[in-house]
């Protein structure tokens, strides 16, 4: 009779690694998120683009292709944007920096790297090179968000007037693709985190900054964007920060050359 037990718990232990073999098998073989990304040029640092909420890659097209032709440059779309996979995984600032590393292992990227960050993708790069500071060499920031800049916005104006504002931006934001609306519900919290992550000292930081007036920024708003920064670069040598008014948020549209002549003599800085 004992025999017949001993059998039939084999029997049933068997089965039993089968379907974990099984598993394994089926789990370890789920495909790896690619990104739509597009790669041009050779030589060392390679330049990755972060581009700012919502936006796709073709926004980095004039910039990286005048860098590509001394450096290796890599832009890409953000899972639930563009041509990337969409996505139900929350765009949390830590999946986006997730996200990002995912795109530099995936490309091989062993050398040296700076990161170009545009409004949201300032806040991605910062927490990047937080999380992994021997990767990074440097930061180039391109009008990026403030952690504080909303607040002290909102703090300016009525709690009528502030809840009406951010009522019309949700609005705003229901009414495109449900990719970007992902990464705007995640906006404020992104903004609350990165209190917690002050731009670092040993690394050389250039920030490109917009002053232009427009419905949002006032010239009042634009006075308290100002002091933020400056606060960014109080008692850190290692941050340059250089002012325009001549273009808006998207300083690479509106000024592209500038934009270009100014990454291209960091980069040359950092020989």
């Amino acid at each position: 009779m004992g025999g017949w037990v001993d059998l039939g718990k084999k029997i049933i232990m068997k089965k039993l690694l089968l379907i974990l073999i099984v598993l394994i098998s089926v789990f370890s073989c789920r495909p790896i998120a690619k990104f739509n990304t597009l790669i041009k040029g050779s030589g060392s640092p390679t330049i990755v683009f972060e581009s700012g909420l919502g936006t796709l890659l073709s926004n980095w097209d004039e910039i990286q292709t005048s860098i590509s032709a001394n450096y290796k440059t890599i832009s890409y779309d953000r899972k639930g944007l563009g041509e990337s996979q969409a996505t139900d995984i929350p765009r949390t600032i830590e999946n986006l920096v997730k996200d990002l590393d995912s795109l530099i292992s995936q490309n091989k990227i062993n050398g040296p790297i700076i990161l170009v960050g545009h409004s949201l993708g300032g806040h991605i790069v910062r927490k990047y090179q937080q999380s992994f500071p021997s990767k990074v060499a440097g930061l180039f920031l391109i009008d990026p968000t403030n952690e504080y800049l909303y607040d002290e916005v909102f703090k300016q104006m009525s709690q009528g007037a502030a809840d009406s504002m951010r009522t019309a931006w949700d609005n705003s934001y229901k009414k495109v693709s449900i990719g970007v609306f992902n990464e705007w519900k995640e906006a404020y919290k992104i903004d609350t985190i990165m209190r917690q992550c002050p731009l670092p000292t040993n690394i050389p930081i250039t920030i490109l900054a917009s002053y232009q007036e427009s419905k949002f920024l006032t010239k009042k708003n634009a006075q308290i964007k100002k002091k933020l920064f400056s606060d960014w670069k109080k008692d850190k040598k290692n941050i340059k920060i250089l002012n325009t008014t001549n273009s808006g948020h998207y300083i690479h549209f509106g000024e592209p050359e500038w934009v270009i002549t100014e990454l291209e003599a960091y980069l040359k800085s950092l020989k």
